[in-house]
């Protein structure tokens, strides 16, 4: 199986999950895809075995003494090991201690424990697996098990025991509630989906659809009865509410704004305004009356 980062979708809430959908999609999905890879060089760094800190190293050589084509990096002070171990994919973070913070290894098929398989029954009566792996973060441990059904992705995070933590499931756009569609026509005008996502986290459900409305980019996430839990749309400059603009050239009047984004959330609407001034790029969050909330490098 490839390797792949260390799951990072173990705790998070449906709603950080997503970003914005831009629109102009191919250019800003290439200017984002240049931004990762130059915030991953700087951020984290390939290093040399001999440059480990011994306390680390040993920690590490303790932990899987057999562990083999073993590549390292440092990223924001904690070591990130990528390694084999009994002809298996593996990964592994540890702190500047040795503390061992997260580990993923593949998983055969066959060590897939019944109960867990039993809960993915529950949701999904014939499937296939494509991948499976064992996370261990913060004490805990999760089977992840992604397959898919007809082009569409199926994602579950199990517990050990066998409780389903979350499940993640890619629709068809006939599979979209009508009670969702309708909200969002009746509110925003008739979308045109690009994704859509089903959710049940800690035995919440919630669902993710993403699409164009008059050439706009918007993203909703709603509950199963419609209410709505999240929204975000891409603004032109035109659209930035006065109040809000009368801010941006008072406070940061020698800044270019670069990008605008809406969002309600829990009944508050904030605005995100993506500023820059020569090599500094800041994100000011605004509310409707334009008083700034946070700024962000």
């Amino acid at each position: 199986m490839a390797t792949c980062k260390l799951d990072r979708l173990l705790f998070q809430s449906p709603a950080l999950l997503h970003q914005p959908v831009k629109t102009n999609k191919m250019k800003k999905i290439t200017i984002l895809i240049i931004c990762i890879l130059i915030t991953g060089y700087i951020r984290a760094q390939d290093i040399n075995q001999r440059n480990v800190p011994a306390v680390v190293l040993n920690a590490f050589q303790l932990k899987f003494p057999n562990a083999s084509d073993v590549d390292w990096k440092l990223d924001n002070g904690n070591y990130h090991i990528d390694f084999e171990l009994n002809d298996k994919d593996n990964e592994a973070v540890l702190d500047y201690r040795g503390k061992l913070l997260k580990h993923k290894q593949d998983l055969y098929i066959s060590e897939i424990p019944k109960n867990v398989l039993e809960t993915i029954k529950s949701k999904v009566q014939f499937f296939d697996i494509k991948d499976a792996d064992l996370l261990t973060e913060n004490g805990e441990t999760v089977y992840k098990i992604n397959f898919e059904i007809d082009d569409k992705d199926y994602d579950f995070w199990i517990s050990k025991n066998g409780k389903l933590l979350k499940y993640i499931r890619e629709l068809k756009d006939n599979e979209v509630p009508e009670n969702i569609l309708s909200a969002i026509k009746n509110n925003y005008g008739s979308l045109d989906i690009d994704h859509a996502k089903y959710y049940e986290d800690a035995g919440k459900i919630s669902y993710y659809v993403d699409g164009d409305i008059n050439d706009k980019a918007h993203v909703f996430t709603y509950d199963k009865k419609a209410n709505l839990l999240k929204h975000e749309q891409d603004l032109k400059n035109s659209e930035i509410p006065a109040p809000v603009m009368n801010t941006l050239k008072t406070s940061y009047k020698n800044y270019e704004i670069r990008d605008a984004d809406l969002t309600e959330e829990n009944g508050k609407t904030t605005y995100d305004i993506e500023l820059k001034k020569s090599r500094d790029r800041i994100h000011v969050i605004l509310n409707p009356d334009g008083k700034i909330l946070e700024v962000k490098n």
